[in-house]
């Protein structure tokens, strides 16, 4: 059975998307070869501390991103096996050596051949224990990860669970956002990376990086060349005892999932729901609004999205305050919104097949759509208005109010209304709302969204950005005032008129929407929400001429489903990349083109600044204009025109598409 089981595993991956394993695992080896060669290379002095260090950023890596996220790799989950004839004992092997199986263990694996490495330097009685040491430590971060997910599925069905999740996760992504304000400040004082290469990290932090089990390998293969083998055998020991106390932990939430109810109770509470609901109005838009917010403050998910967005602003104010540096305070605001606009991109696939009963409802998509973005204003523009104004009187920083008045306003409409539009457009489909079983964070995996709506806002922000810009720098407070009400104008614009869009296909393509949430993307055999509405509207020569006029009215939005849908491997992978860095080059050009043009004499990270005068100007315009062409490429992919002559997928007038590949998705499609 455990063999099977693994089968299984891999038949999924086989038929699942490559594009986040390629690009994933190629990340992850490069981290990985980097931290071999930092045991390899870095000073005798200093490689304990560092590689105990860098081993406790891939243990923390693998601790806080599935218990933060989505609930890890739920492939395999265990209600599954509940009701076969299978030993308990059986199922729990089995779905240990299943989450073996990918892309992570391997990339891992290679990291954790940097005790190797670090052995050899040490002496033969070092390598022999570092020998033991990789697979050990490997198996150990594993498994933390496991029990430590499954806790945190446990405990978000309590409030408290809930918030220590969100504040796990919202610390990861401020430290994200203000990586550049800490290095700031601590660069002012002495060369960061110097100082740690030279010397390594300071005994206090040390000493927690090796009091953590991914440094208990390090202090094995340390204790063996520097003479003590009885210490080097208890690293060893108590490696090998943790792992044990952790899989029976794990068995207990195993057992816990197989013998109960797959149903998850609603989290109880009112909130400021009781209070809110009796200033809205009693008619349907009331009552989608009430809906709204009680999901908001009672699904586990739902909660730990809008927490998540919430930490992550106030998190980037704490760490200004405690480096000293409160330049990032007052745009902590933006960061929120931003934050909450992809926390919210697939509320639809969240309440599952619910869907029904909107559909059934004569009229009722424009009100759940104007309900849902209303809502979304109500549960966050409160809050990050009070943290960006509340940040700037704080700090003193009055530079920020023309950013701030232009640019927030522009994030708020574009959230709310790309949020619902991406929900009904492209949704990731997850278990049932009411079928979490043992994992309340188990839900659909929006990164592929991410990559494409965190893009949008940039660009739907930098037309009032870049006047604001011009206003300032001149200035001209005539162009400042312009951007201001050019943001407001821009945000009211985005936030009504994606929301028409998003109600008027949910009108369209309602019923195959529900078909996706019910079943998933594989439910008919790989096509997408428009291939079967295009597939059905087909077989009728008047339902055929409506979908033609809808084709017309939609072209733009059909392209980009069609294009996403037969997007290769190769392709998705170079989308995914460039979705991701991007931002790099247009950062570095227009942080380069403002210190060249303030004369600035701090060149900090920004590279073109550390070349000679007269080539930093060119060298911030060739950023930008690289940034740009990313972004081109990125729209050329996207919104790429079907050669004349052959039929989108799914459609009636061309050829018949090839039959899937076993696991419901074709040759094409399973990239």
């Amino acid at each position: 059975m455990v063999g099977v089981m693994i089968r299984m595993k891999l038949s999924i991956l086989r038929n699942g998307s490559s594009t986040r394993r390629l690009v994933g695992g190629a990340v992850g080896l490069a981290l990985a070869v980097l931290t071999v060669l930092v045991s390899v290379f870095a000073p005798m002095g200093a490689v304990v501390s560092l590689l105990a260090t860098v081993l406790g950023v891939w243990l923390v890596c693998w601790v806080a991103g599935p218990s933060g996220g989505s609930g890890g790799d739920e492939s395999l989950r265990p209600e599954y096996f509940a009701l076969e004839p299978v030993p308990l004992r059986t199922v729990m092997v089995g779905l240990l050596a299943s989450s073996f199986v990918g892309v992570t263990v391997p990339v891992t694996a290679v990291a954790s051949l940097s005790l190797f490495t670090l052995a050899i330097r040490f002496g033969p009685l070092a390598a022999l224990v570092a020998v033991v040491a990789v697979p050990l430590t490997v198996i150990v971060i594993v498994l933390c990860s496991r029990v430590f997910t499954a806790m945190v599925g446990a405990a978000m069905r309590t409030r408290i669970g809930v918030e220590i999740s969100a504040i796990q996760s919202a610390a990861v992504l401020a430290a994200g956002f203000s990586i550049f304000m800490i290095y700031q400040a601590v660069s002012q004082y002495t060369d960061v990376f110097a100082l740690l290469w030279n010397e390594g990290v300071a005994a206090p932090y040390s000493t927690v990086a090796l009091a953590l089990p991914s440094g208990w390998g390090v202090f094995a293969v340390r204790a063996a060349g520097e003479g003590s083998p009885l210490l080097a055998l208890g690293a060893l020991l108590g490696l090998l005892v943790l792992a044990l106390l952790l899989l029976t932990v794990w068995g207990v939430f195993v057992r816990r999932r197989v013998s109960s109810p797959t149903t998850a109770p609603a989290r109880g509470g009112r909130g400021v729901t009781h209070l809110l609901q009796r200033f809205l109005p009693s008619g349907p838009m009331g009552a989608v609004i009430t809906r709204e917010l009680r999901t908001w403050g009672k699904d586990p998910r739902r909660a730990l999205e809008l927490r998540v967005a919430l930490w992550t602003g106030v998190l980037v104010c704490a760490m200004g305050l405690l480096v000293g540096m409160t330049f990032m305070i007052p745009l902590a605001g933006l960061i929120m919104v931003a934050m909450a606009a992809l926390m919210s991109l697939n509320v639809y696939a969240l309440d599952g097949s619910a869907l029904w009963q909107t559909l059934l409802s004569p009229g009722a998509e424009r009100r759940d759509v104007r309900g849902r973005q209303i809502t979304w204003l109500l549960v966050f523009v409160p809050v990050s208005v009070l943290v960006s104004v509340g940040g700037i009187l704080f700090t003193g920083q009055d530079w920020a109010w023309p950013w701030v008045a232009a640019v927030l306003p522009v994030l708020i409409g574009a959230g709310a209304g790309l949020s619902v539009l991406f929900a009904v457009m492209w949704p990731a489909p997850g278990p049932e709302p009411h079928r979490h079983g043992g994992s309340p964070l188990a839900s659909g995996d929006p990164s592929g969204q991410f990559t494409v709506l965190f893009p949008l806002l940039l660009v739907c922000s930098a037309p009032p950005a870049a006047l604001t810009a011009l206003g300032v720098f001149t200035g001209n407070q005539n162009l400042v005032w312009a951007a201001i009400a050019f943001g407001v104008a821009e945000g009211l614009l985005l936030g009504w008129g994606l929301g028409r869009m998003a109600y008027r296909r949910l009108e369209k393509r309602g019923p195959e929407l529900l078909n996706t949430l019910r079943w998933g993307w594989d439910a008919t055999a790989g096509k997408s929400v428009e291939q079967v509405a295009e597939e059905r509207s087909g077989s009728d020569s008047d339902a055929g001429s409506a979908g033609s006029e809808d084709e017309e009215e939609w072209a733009l939005f059909n392209r980009l489903e069609r294009n996403l849908d037969t997007l290769s491997g190769r392709a998705g992978t170079v989308l995914t990349v460039l979705g991701l860095t991007f931002w790099l080059p247009l950062y570095q050009g227009a942080a380069s083109l403002i210190g060249v043009l303030a004369g600035t004499e701090s060149p900090s990270w920004h590279l073109p600044l550390h070349l000679p005068a007269p080539f930093q100007l060119p060298a911030a315009l060739g950023m930008l204009l690289l940034g740009a062409v990313m972004v081109g490429a990125m729209l050329r992919m996207l919104f790429r025109p079907l050669p004349e002559g052959v039929a989108g997928p799914g459609n009636g007038d061309g050829p018949e598409p090839a039959d899937p590949a076993p696991g419901g998705r074709g040759a094409d499609t399973a990239t």
